[in-house]
């Protein structure tokens, strides 16, 4: 049998491909790390207009925050009241999640990574978490942790596709902004979970709050 000769050049182009192939396999493979610092800042702002819109909302609704089964139908509200006009506002790169189109007037659970807490007014405390990233589950008693919810959670590996869309994941944390009109990136621990999501101080006084992801509300 005639063995397969290659020259120099060959060669070269060879093992120059091999490499790349190798190089996409091994980054296809490896974990998800936090987002992005540029990232964290951009999720960051976006809390932070998102919830200065529903307080402005509330403002002319006798301190009563929108409501809705879902917080894709609170934040159509401010759309649909001109608190916000663009609906990529909502959008954060993150797996099974599409970038509305800037013109449309309407939004859709897919454009939408964000959660709220039902069911808010002037005299809710200041310290609950008003609008933050989705995929956590939140617990509304004192001192208590967000809960990073499957799939979104620190062992979940990045696809092939994710990595060539440059698609990050919010498990390093959640941005969110407070009904004070703060806004923080909470860092998550290395299990994923997210220590003091709700502040140590925080007194419900009687109320029960809800919290609503894109899809629906999060049972209890």
């Amino acid at each position: 049998m005639e063995t397969l000769k290659l020259n120099k050049r060959e060669k070269g182009c060879f093992l120059f491909i091999l490499s790349i192939i190798a190089f996409m396999f091994l980054i296809a493979l490896l974990p998800m790390g936090h987002m992005p610092r540029s990232a964290q800042s951009a999720a960051l702002q976006q809390s932070r207009s998102i919830g200065l819109a529903l307080f402005q909302y509330a403002q002319d609704h006798s301190g009563k925050y929108p409501e809705g089964k879902s917080s894709t139908e609170v934040f159509q509200k401010l759309l649909d009241g001109a608190y916000i006009s663009n609906p990529t506002l909502f959008y954060v790169p993150m797996h099974g999640k599409i970038e509305a189109d800037s013109n449309t007037k309407k939004l859709n659970p897919e454009n939408n990574c964000w959660d709220v807490t039902c069911c808010l007014d002037a005299q809710s405390p200041d310290g609950i978490p008003l609008v933050f990233l989705t995929g956590y589950k939140i617990t509304y008693k004192a001192g208590t942790s967000a809960i990073p919810l499957t799939p979104l959670n620190a062992n979940m590996t990045r696809s092939w596709s994710d990595w060539w869309h440059n698609v990050q994941y919010p498990v390093g944390g959640i941005a969110a902004c407070y009904k004070n009109n703060s806004a923080e990136f909470v860092r998550a621990a290395t299990d994923g979970s997210v220590p003091n999501f709700i502040p140590a101080d925080f007194d419900p006084k009687g109320k029960t709050y809800r919290q609503l992801t894109p899809d629906g509300e999060l049972p209890p």
